[in-house]
């Protein structure tokens, strides 16, 4: 065959079709089909031998060098099927899976038999993509191939039909929320992920690998060393151009964001060189903006495994985090510490147990400010592929945990979904992800819930209201389309009562006929808040936080109320001698001495007060309602005040550091005249219950 034939031939199986996946025929890297191209085609195997050496040995990083290699030879010869397979495997294992998919099913439609795994690697590419069928023929198929006594390979082909099956319930009840790409201030063409934000939304910080990493090294794979950023928010404004944190929390290794107290002025950080030995840090900030140098959270935690995930409670006592130590019940598990006051380091470390941790991983923890709900990633529970975000809330009378809720679909993908976290008003929500429409390899996203469909008003005036400057007077009209549904926003401010600055604190929000707990919240930075409620109801209102004490409001929310704004101002103190505050919320009906179930939280309130404070003594007084005779009152107040004192005592405070005493009708928040002319019977019972109240004062700190 003549040097010009062989040329013609060469082409000619090379240029079949125009350089697509649209090619119907396995070209393989034969020299006798590129002899006039040997210089070219010698390099290009070369590459595939290069890269070979490290797609053997399977890990993560080892793919990503031999990926490399791969896609040099790959632009000499774009056809071939065992290129093509491996190419499609690399991509599988790295952070842009989605790219798998078109290599592993050219690889498959010219050659079936290209290699054993093909069915298994290409049915994972098509569950990542959404396509849950096809992933599933597939499965069954490479199953069929799967030797009979190979159990442990079987049922890990079981659970990932199982996954998809998830997939496809998932996808048919996707849940009601917007997900935005936070966009060019935070996302750059580099990763950034592992997003924590402050309870107000005001602060964010995340990890990035960029050029401007501290240090400036680079891994093998010749990314950059992960470091700390952070952008912030006015109020209602867009987030600023996010700055490298810098010394002394970045360091020339690897500095990442681990999780956030709920003011964001506590931050946990990772430090470490790879993923198979990592510790938490803990830096807090200074009073002058700067940061302290981060200081290891203790050895109950790190150990010489990896500890790579935490969230602390709001008031900073409980920490939950993830690691690998030995006497789990799987790979990663989520454990809890709590804070020794005594010791002034954190408790041992305790296992959550089997409801939450399985076999396989738990990661990615995050703990409400709510201080009940807990967030986190799981392969091992009824996932749609990959790590899952969770859900779970712990009963507080039982201190056990509910089973694990899929958070749904589309903020969880058949990828991995984890670093999820939610703001104190459980509006918003932020993750990283990697999607089509990005900016580069991970971005980060908000998420912003939009309630049941059925009621379209709360989503809207929850966004709308998530702005003080959109509040005006007291009581004024809220503008929206939705005017025919029946809510209204409670709006507000916390201040210190001393300083009168606004401060960030829980606020509770109950239905005070039935009980149940409508929201728990944490007020912005600046102490304001805002909630939408159903009108016509009664609620009791009340704010507590760390280094205060306790301040409580009834509301009687009118019909009247439908699409209007009402506000409600509260003033905390710290806890001092002679501070005197009521209880308005400790409810008892009328002519009874039974608490009622509503009671229990204020009063939890209050034994978390004494607990921060174990030297203050206090004085119960009881009050009651006009109605029956004086002297009768008077012994119900004290019977009262007593009840109080005994649900305390319960709860592990000292009987001898409370007092008790009884007022029965003698000093009323409302007069009989000032009842007496109320239009209504609800407004009379309403301030009848006023009166019923509990009113606490320091005696000695």
């Amino acid at each position: 065959m003549s040097k010009s034939l062989k040329h013609i031939l060469s082409l000619s199986l090379l240029l079949i079709v125009a350089n697509t996946f649209g090619q119907d025929k396995d070209i393989p890297f034969d020299k006798r089909l590129f002899e006039d191209r040997k210089e070219e085609f010698d390099i290009a195997v070369k590459e595939i031998r290069d890269g070979d050496l490290h797609f053997y040995d399977g890990g993560t990083s080892d793919l990503a060098i031999a990926l490399s290699h791969f896609l040099k030879a790959q632009e000499f010869n774009p056809y071939s099927s065992i290129l093509n397979y491996k190419i499609g495997v690399c991509y599988l294992y790295s952070n842009q899976k989605f790219r798998s998919l078109d290599y592993l099913a050219f690889a498959y439609k010219v050659n079936p038999d290209v290699d054993p795994n093909i069915r298994f690697y290409l049915a994972q590419a098509h569950q990542l993509g959404g396509n849950f069928e096809e992933a599933i023929t597939l499965y069954r198929e490479h199953k069929d191939l799967i030797r009979e006594n190979d159990q442990i390979q079987r049922n890990y082909i079981n659970k990932k039909i199982s996954e998809c099956r998830t997939g496809q319930e998932l996808k048919a009840s996707p849940v009601r929320v917007w997900i935005d790409n936070l966009g060019d201030s935070i996302n750059t063409e580099y990763p950034e992920f592992s997003p924590v934000i402050s309870a107000d939304n005001r602060v964010l910080f995340y990890t990035a690998r960029r050029p401007d990493s501290e240090g400036g090294q680079q891994d093998e794979t010749g990314s950059f060393y992960e470091d700390i950023y952070y952008s912030e928010r006015g109020y209602g404004e867009d987030w600023s151009g996010s700055q490298n944190i810098g010394d002394p929390i970045n360091t020339v290794s690897h500095d990442a964001t681990v999780g956030l107290a709920p003011d964001g002025k506590s931050l946990l950080t990772y430090q470490g060189i790879n993923s198979k030995n990592g510790d938490i840090f803990i830096t807090r900030e200074n009073s002058d903006g700067t940061w302290q140098a981060p200081v290891s959270i203790g050895t109950t935690i790190n150990t010489k495994y990896h500890e790579s995930s935490a969230s602390l409670s709001f008031d900073e006592k409980t920490l939950f985090f993830e690691s690998d130590q030995p006497g789990g019940f799987g790979q990663h598990d989520l454990y809890v510490s709590y804070w020794d006051e005594e010791k002034k380091t954190w408790g041992p470390a305790i296992n959550l147990g089997p409801t939450i941790n399985t076999e396989f991983e738990e990661k990615g923890v995050f703990f409400h400010p709510d201080n009940k709900t807990l967030y986190f990633s799981s392969n091992g529970h009824n996932t749609m592929g990959g790590l899952d975000i969770f859900k779970t809330v712990r009963d507080p009378e039982t201190g056990t945990w509910s089973k694990p809720e899929n958070i749904g679909y589309p903020i969880n993908t058949p990828d991995d979904d984890i670093y999820f976290v939610v703001t104190g008003d459980e509006r918003y929500a932020y993750y990283s992800s990697f999607r089509e429409d990005g900016f580069g390899e991970k971005d980060i996203y908000k998420i912003t819930f939009l309630g049941d469909k059925k009621n379209p008003l709360l989503a809207e005036a929850d966004i709308l209201s998530s702005d003080s400057e959109l509040f005006g007077s007291n009581k004024t009209t809220l503008a929206s389309e939705f005017d025919d549904t029946k809510l209204f926003v409670l709006k507000g401010t916390v201040v210190d009562g001393k300083t009168k600055v606004g401060i960030s604190t829980n606020l509770s929000v109950t239905n005070a006929k039935t009980n149940e707990k409508v929201t728990d919240i944490i007020t912005n930075s600046d102490g304001t808040y805002s909630v939408i409620l159903v009108p016509g109801q009664s609620y009791a209102v009340t704010v507590s936080g760390t280094s205060y004490t306790i301040a409580s409001k009834t509301l009687n929310s009118s019909k009247d109320d439908t699409n209007t704004e009402v506000t409600m101002n509260f003033e905390l103190f710290p806890p001092s001698a002679g501070l005197t505050f009521a209880l308005h919320n400790i409810y008892f009906d009328f002519d009874k001495t039974d608490l009622r179930h509503i009671s229990v939280d204020e009063l939890d309130k209050l034994v978390k007060i004494m607990l921060e404070n174990p030297t203050i003594v206090i004085q119960f007084a009881g009050h009651t309602d006009r109605r029956g005779a004086a002297e009768y009152n008077q012994q119900l107040s004290e019977e009262r005040a007593e009840i109080a004192k005994a649900y305390l005592v319960s709860k592990g405070i000292d009987a001898s550091r409370i007092k008790t005493v009884g007022y029965g009708e003698s000093n009323p928040e409302v007069s009989g005249e000032q009842i007496s002319n109320m239009g209504s019977n609800a407004e009379k019972e309403a301030a009848h219950q006023q009166n019923r109240r509990t009113v606490v004062t320091i005696i000695s700190q």
